[in-house]
């Protein structure tokens, strides 16, 4: 081999060296090349993975507003079912409460009628007192017993008349314990003279009316409606009494208010009103200090 072809076959070897080197160069840059696209395309991926996320986080926070939102209408109209079911109880407690009250009212009313049938009943079995006025000298035993029982009573009135001598008397019966005992249940006796006259009018009820429940609790005073007062009447005599229980103690007293007898002239020229009490548990009677007495 000549020295030019020795020096082709070197050059060509460093060639050929030259070139593995390049292209391993290469190749590594290839490489570092096709690094750089993965590792971009990753980045790419990751960022739009972020951009996903908060698209979703977005998303999800819109939901939960709604969901807020959904929330207070929920509670809203759940406040508005409540007070609507409040106020239907409310409603259906006031309606329950006024029927109780009603009841009381009839239960009330039964009672007042049943102790005012007990009263009559009472009031049947009771003798027909003796009015007659006793005698002025009794003796010390009577004296005792009119000091231990003094019951003081009178009328307040006035007379009312037009031209034709037609009116009426309206006025007060006025009862006061003046003794030192207690004087249960007084029975008033008005007596008329003639008997044809006899009228009395006022705050007082019968029971054989079958007064209602304000009548029962506006009033004090009744009729007696027993045989023996029906008897009276014939005689001239209207008996009432307390429509209930009354105690008298000492020093206190007790009225018949705002009565009212019609006159009529053509009955007779005179008509005169007395009055008696009478104590029937203490057997104790009494006659008013004052009379009515009316001249045509």
């Amino acid at each position: 081999m000549g020295t030019k072809d020795k020096l082709s076959y070197e050059r060509l070897i460093s060639r050929v060296d030259y070139y593995k080197e390049k292209a391993l160069d290469l190749e590594k840059k290839l490489v570092f090349a096709e690094e750089t696209i993965e590792r971009l395309e990753n980045e790419s991926n990751y960022n739009d993975s972020l951009l996903i996320i908060e698209e979703k986080d977005r998303e999800l926070a819109n939901l939960q507003n709604k969901i807020d939102e959904l929330s207070k209408k929920v509670n809203r109209l759940q406040d508005h079912e409540m007070e609507k079911r409040m106020h239907g109880y409310e409603e259906l407690l006031k309606s329950i409460q006024e029927e109780l009250n009603d009841k009381d009212q009839q239960i009330d009313l039964y009672q007042q009628r049943i102790k005012s049938m007990e009263k009559r009943i009472n009031l049947n079995r009771t003798p027909e007192p003796v009015l007659e006025d006793p005698p002025e000298d009794i003796g010390t035993t009577v004296k005792s017993k009119k000091d231990e029982f003094s019951c003081m009573s009178y009328f307040d009135y006035s007379v009312i008349l037009t031209k034709d001598k037609k009116g009426f008397v309206r006025g007060t019966f006025y009862l006061e314990n003046t003794g030192t005992q207690t004087l249960e249940n007084p029975y008033i006796c008005f007596r008329f003279q003639p008997a044809e006259s006899a009228a009395l009018k006022g705050k007082i009820i019968s029971l054989i009316a079958s007064p209602t429940q304000d009548e029962m609790e506006q009033s004090t005073w009744m009729f007696m409606d027993n045989e023996w007062a029906e008897q009276a009447k014939d005689r001239g005599e209207i008996w009432v009494c307390p429509l209930r229980e009354t105690k008298l103690n000492s020093g206190e007293r007790l009225s018949l208010d705002d009565f009212q007898i019609p006159i009529k002239s053509k009955i007779d020229e005179n008509i005169t009103l007395e009055a008696f009490v009478y104590f029937h548990k203490q057997n104790f009677r009494a006659k008013a200090v004052n009379h009515i007495a009316i001249n045509f």
